[in-house]
């Protein structure tokens, strides 16, 4: 026996009854405007009509005018829209669809519902179409990803508030930092010297840390990921290593955490004390929200869709990316490896501004400046001189020669600060455990520039002082 199935009939997102009513309620109660108005865009109504009065409101509310029926009609008509959204007629319906205010925060929500609703619907599609002509299945991920956490990001509420909270807010935070200096700074590294010249790693800022190889950059992020985990074990930092595996960056961390030698861990000459501290630096680490990809041969799209879906499905900021190094990243399609560097350059400062996190970025420095014994300069950026115009932050880390492979002095040149002083800070640098370590940092605040001489008072540090 044939059997007929009824299809389930699908509406449309969209509630013209409640768009109607939160029009209304503008216009017979100011005090609903004031409340609710700020939390709507013109995107959140379903018909021309209503976006065109919804703007004429808008734009009334921020000139301080009255919204009721006859200042709307009129701001619509200067802007010679009142007739295509109905007239005065559909206006004065509006007005009387409902004899109070009292329901609009509720209509508001149906709107944002529907609107959020909506706004998926037609990225779907957008998505759909893109899938349908795509060549590169990957690029497509990068779409999907891209169009979701923009209709994600659209959610965030804002509104006007009054002044008098925002100065009560503003005075708190004063007194805040005047009690504690650290808490209005950016991202703190951990490295006081470097902090108080920075004041932080602040949010979108692109940061080159570049060095000849075996001075210690991957070291000295480390270091910067450990300092920030264990001041905040809340704070999420990826850390893309090209080169090094996860188990070697582990246990970097756990040397420069403990103090423990490198070469004893591998050996496995380890005393009972050491093994309670690494038993320690073990339950930080679980607790920290630090995570590390080791995939070889990634784009700056694979680093950005991975940042992109961590955000998704985690429902959680990215507090910092860690990208340990720029010239083994790859961007395909490019004729020289100078060009290849400039767009993966170009492509990591869209990737803080978009993700609104630091990024440090280690980078090699050209073969000239490894040959020589001399400070290096930003035309030292191995590939590209686009990475120095693309980086808010350029620092070098450099040691001479001569100087002994572990327990050394190390430089760390700031040669180029968008927002503040360039400079140089001086670190104690203990190769068996990774760790580096400030020096004299509290003279920085007597001095603009730290010369590396005066900040270590012209003394290296002895053998065996690692901290």
């Amino acid at each position: 026996m044939a059997r007929e199935e009824k299809k389930k009939i699908r509406t449309y997102p969209a509630s013209v009854e409640a768009e109607k009513s939160v029009l209304a309620a503008f216009m017979i109660d100011n005090r609903a405007a004031m409340d609710h108005l700020n939390k709507l865009k013109e995107d959140d109504f379903s018909l021309p009509a209503h976006k065109e009065i919804f703007i004429a409101m808008r734009e009334l509310y921020l000139e301080s005018h009255p919204l009721d029926l006859v200042s709307v009609a009129d701001k619509m008509r200067l802007k010679g829209t009142l007739a295509e959204a109905g007239d005065f007629p559909y206006l004065s319906q509006i007005a009387s669809s409902i004899p109070s205010a009292a329901g609009c925060g509720y209509y508001v929500d149906i709107l944002k519902r529907d609107g959020l609703l909506r706004r998926l619907l037609e990225v779907s599609k957008d998505i759909a179409e893109n899938v349908y002509t795509s060549e590169n299945g990957e690029e497509s991920l990068s779409y999907a990803q891209q169009r979701i956490l923009t209709v994600t990001q659209s959610q965030e509420k804002t509104s006007l508030t009054p002044v008098g909270p925002i100065v009560d807010e503003v005075i708190h935070k004063i007194e805040e930092q005047h009690a504690n200096p650290d808490s209005a700074k950016g991202l703190l590294t951990g490295f006081a010297n470097f902090d108080y010249v920075t004041s932080g790693l602040q949010k979108s800022d692109l940061v080159i840390l570049a060095a000849r190889p075996g001075v210690g950059k991957t070291a000295f992020a480390l270091n910067v990921a450990t300092n920030i985990a264990q001041r905040d074990e809340n704070k999420n930092i990826l850390i893309f290593s090209l080169e090094m595996a996860d188990k070697q960056l582990v246990q970097r961390m756990l040397c420069s955490m403990t103090g423990i030698k490198n070469n004893s861990i591998s050996k496995s000459e380890l005393e009972l004390n050491e093994f309670v501290l690494l038993n320690k630096a073990r339950q930080q680490l679980w607790k920290s929200h630090i995570y590390v990809d080791q995939t070889t041969l990634q784009t700056p799209s694979d680093i950005l869709s991975k940042c992109r879906r961590f955000m998704i499905e985690h429902k959680c900021e990215i507090d910092l990316i860690i990208i340990d190094y720029m010239q083994l990243m790859v961007f395909p399609g490019k004729e020289s490896r100078q060009q290849e560097v400039a767009e993966i350059s170009r492509h990591m400062k869209l990737l803080a501004k978009e993700i609104n996190a630091p990024v440090i970025v280690l980078s090699q420095m050209s073969r000239g400046a490894e040959q020589r014994n001399e400070k290096p300069q930003l035309h030292d950026l191995r590939d590209s001189g686009s990475i120095e115009q693309d980086a808010d932050i350029v620092a070098f880390l450099y040691k001479e020669k001569n100087q002994p492979p572990e327990d050394t002095i190390v430089e760390l040149i700031i040669a180029k600060f968008r927002n503040g002083q360039t400079g140089s800070l001086a670190y104690e640098w203990h190769g068996s455990n990774f760790k580096f370590v400030s020096v004299d940092s509290d003279r920085l605040k007597t001095i603009k520039k730290v010369d590396v001489q005066s900040a270590d008072g012209g003394e290296s540090p002895k053998e065996g002082s690692a901290q």
